[in-house]
């Protein structure tokens, strides 16, 4: 019997652990961990990461962890394939090939909505498949994927929100360091977090003015609805579960619908959390003017350990940038530009394609690299004077890159 129990232990590296798997021991003293139970089945993505904190691998019981050989080998199966593709890759080639899988998504996200209405099951296998090709593209070369995300023209703001939060988040993982199968589930869990949204009444949800106490806890019910949505489902894992529940609570423990306290969210809600505020205020709605993406920063991070894990947003800031391409710069010369890049000695000082001039009328372009410390016609230096969202001032990012006049660096 004691042979046979041998035989079900498997060493796990940390990247390979995954939500279900019964931990029995660890490459050090159960003592030198924070651990309190020798021996434990993984619940939370939070569990994951503070074993990768102390560990480099630990060993598994396969009978008592839920389709752990399974589990291993498409991680593996996955690993492989998706190791010729981890590398840097052209912008605009990449754009070529994230953009059909932009708007696959993004049309797999309008059907999600539209099954939920219906009271159709969802179809998880598809979503699942949408998500994975946007994974590999955010692989090659992340700055393709996040530029489509910056082109916000539905008029269906839940369904193109879902996807933005669903890219960003991805790519939060990535520079996370997360791996590329926890990648993908994060891509499922950010593409159906918000879907119990359905169940609000639109003239609660794209109210314009204040929610009254009655509304607002309409509109947190949201939360809910999402779970009992996705619990219905047996394709759902119950990581999507938790973070559809759970993406709306706070580090302080004054979130809703459960106040749950730092050490109960999720890590995979808390990561979501971010990207999902991030792009919320990043957006119009109708009720709000979207801010830039520098304010949207500055926002996240006044609320880091009180909202957000302050680790996850000083990541999602890096990811981001001070000043993102695509992001349009009112210089002090009145001038405006696309901004297309920073250098990494001058982050505070990013490079534009000037498109307006200072009668905000187009002009013929030209670059601008702020690093190169430029002087404007009256011998004045330049400086950017604000950040707008893409689109101020009716300039479309876009058609400019389809001209090869903007090419975002790599990330």
């Amino acid at each position: 019997m004691a042979d046979e129990a041998r035989a079900d232990r498997i060493r796990v590296d940390i990247a390979q652990l995954a939500i279900g798997m019964y931990v029995v021991e660890l490459d050090r003293p159960w003592t030198e961990t924070p651990f309190l139970f020798q021996g434990f089945r993984i619940r939370m993505q939070e569990e994951i990461r503070l074993l990768g904190e102390v560990c480099s691998y630990v060993w598994v019981d396969a009978r008592r962890s839920l389709g752990v050989r399974e589990q291993l080998a498409e991680n593996s199966a996955r690993a492989e394939q998706l190791q010729p593709l981890i590398a840097k890759v052209d912008f605009n080639r990449e754009a070529e090939q994230a953009s059909p899988v932009w708007h696959a998504a993004r049309d797999e996200s309008l059907r999600i909505l539209q099954a939920v209405r219906l009271g159709q099951e969802l179809d998880v296998g598809a979503v699942k498949r949408v998500i994975k090709e946007c994974v590999e593209s955010i692989l090659r070369n992340p700055a393709a994927m996040l530029w489509l995300a910056r082109i916000k023209n539905s008029d269906d703001y839940t369904a193109e929100h879902s996807l933005r939060v669903s890219i960003l988040s991805i790519a939060l993982g990535r520079e996370l360091g997360l791996p590329s199968y926890q990648l993908e589930q994060i891509g499922v869990c950010g593409m159906l977090h918000d879907v119990g949204k359905i169940k609000v009444p639109n003239e609660i949800l794209n109210k314009p003015g204040a929610l009254t106490a009655d509304e607002l806890r309409v509109m947190q019910s949201h939360a809910s609805e999402g779970r009992k949505l996705l619990m219905s489902n047996q394709q759902v894992t119950a990581a999507t579960v938790d973070v559809a529940y759970s993406h709306h609570e706070r580090l302080d423990g004054r979130g809703y619908p459960r106040g749950l306290d730092a050490g109960r969210i999720p890590y995979f809600a808390k990561l979501i959390a971010v990207a999902d505020a991030y792009d919320a205020i990043n957006s119009d709605r109708i009720y709000s003017k979207g801010r830039s993406s520098l304010e949207s920063l500055r926002i996240l991070l006044d609320s880091v350990n009180s909202h957000f894990d302050e680790d996850i947003v000083g990541h999602f800031i890096r990811m981001v940038g001070i000043y993102p391409p695509g992001e349009i710069a009112e210089l002090n010369s009145g001038e405006v530009g696309i901004i297309i890049g920073c250098s990494p000695q001058s982050k505070l000082k990013p490079r534009l394609l000037c498109v307006l001039d200072a009668q905000k009328q187009p002009c013929k372009e030209f670059i601008l690299d702020l690093a190169a410390l430029p002087r404007d016609a009256a011998g004045r230096a330049y400086r950017v004077r604000e950040v707008h969202g893409s689109g101020a001032f009716g300039v479309d990012i876009e058609a400019y890159r389809r001209k090869g006049l903007v090419i975002p660096a790599h990330l």
